[in-house]
């Protein structure tokens, strides 16, 4: 009979552990380097783990507190992480052992935000976020710009070299400002603004995103940017990588950007770029599936960048106080209730 655990994990043990798995990257929010930019976001490491089966390290999980309305709960972003097959039985094993050490160790945990490939009775779709369960992957592994552009569906590669050919006629050109975003994050943060009153959301504080590239550092946080021929940003996408695998964390665009055709040029050089330091795959964070319609019009921009989506672990909540979870789901319907109230 296997026997599984939950085993604590120092950050230099887990680095250990997963150097023997590079073919298999973890997601940076569950690496050791993002505990710091939890940190200084108010978010501590409530516990690190490996999960085992027998001996053998399966997955690695790390978990920070949060709370909401007053309410504490731990969020496993993109964990557990999985090194061995995520199959139904383990995810479900996995979740149990990890409600064992919660009520032995935080009687104060509401619920948990994990991810999970499979439905399970103990999930339930996440309170305040939209958690996609698909995205759209970038095949970097050829690395070169020709090697790229073949791995794309033809609509892409038209749409690609469209608008290199439109940005070099009108004089536009890609930067990397890693280096010195302390001096250009007010150029980033306003074109930000723009996009958020333009599509109708709420941005982080301009310290997020400036915390994010300091903290994590340029091994883990790259920005990059479209410019005219003035020098004024058109486009922007922060980028986060981890071993093999990146990521188009955040970004923002002038409707100027959009008249000349270059949000998708912008993802494909930051693409390039980062094949060339060894990324391998680039994220472009998310697609519609059955799951997400709301991500329809998003999912089908991403589209032309592959031939196929890939599908992810969707993101669910574990109710462990369950009256307490039922009282906060209330609430937040009486709060959507409200807003959409308000714009009828």
């Amino acid at each position: 009979m296997t026997i599984t655990a939950l085993v604590p994990i120092s950050q230099d043990d887990k680095t250990a552990a997963v150097s023997g798995f590079q073919d298999r990257s973890l997601p940076i929010e569950q690496a050791c380097v993002w505990e710091a930019f939890e940190e200084s976001q108010g978010h501590g490491v409530w516990g690190r783990y490996a999960w085992c089966e027998d001996d053998s390290k399966i997955a690695f999980i790390t978990l920070y507190k949060y709370s909401v309305r007053g309410v504490h709960y731990l969020w496993a972003k993109w964990g557990p992480a999985w090194v061995k097959e995520a199959t139904p039985d383990r995810e479900a094993a996995l979740r149990a052992d990890l409600l064992r050490e919660i009520k032995a160790k935080d009687k104060s945990v509401a619920f948990v935000r994990l991810h999970a490939i499979y439905q399970h009775p103990d999930l339930v779709m996440p309170l305040q976020t939209i958690s996609y369960d698909r995205t759209v992957v970038i095949d970097t592994s050829g690395k070169t710009e020709e090697a790229i552009l073949a791995a794309m569906p033809k609509a892409g590669k038209r749409s690609i070299r469209s608008g290199l050919k439109k940005g070099k006629a009108e004089g536009v050109t890609f930067h990397e400002d890693t280096a010195n975003v302390v001096d250009v994050i007010d150029e980033y943060y306003a074109v930000m603004e723009e996009t958020a009153k333009r599509d109708g959301f709420r941005a982080h504080p301009k310290e997020y995103y400036l915390t994010l590239l300091t903290t994590l550092g340029p091994k883990h946080a790259r920005i990059f940017s479209m410019r005219d021929a003035q020098g004024n940003i058109l486009w922007w996408d922060l980028c986060l990588v981890e071993g093999i695998r990146a990521q188009a964390e955040y970004g923002a665009s002038t409707e100027a950007a959009r008249r000349l055709r270059q949000p998708p040029v912008l993802d494909f050089l930051a693409a390039e770029f980062l094949a060339r330091d060894g990324v391998r795959e680039f994220d472009l964070m998310g697609a519609h599936s059955p799951r997400c319609p709301d991500l329809y019009s998003v999912g089908k921009y991403k589209s032309a960048f592959a031939s196929h989506f890939t599908d992810v672990p969707g993101g669910w909540d574990m109710p462990i106080k369950k009256a307490t979870y039922r009282a906060l789901s209330a609430a937040k319907a009486v709060k959507d209730w409200r807003a959409r109230s308000r714009t009828e």
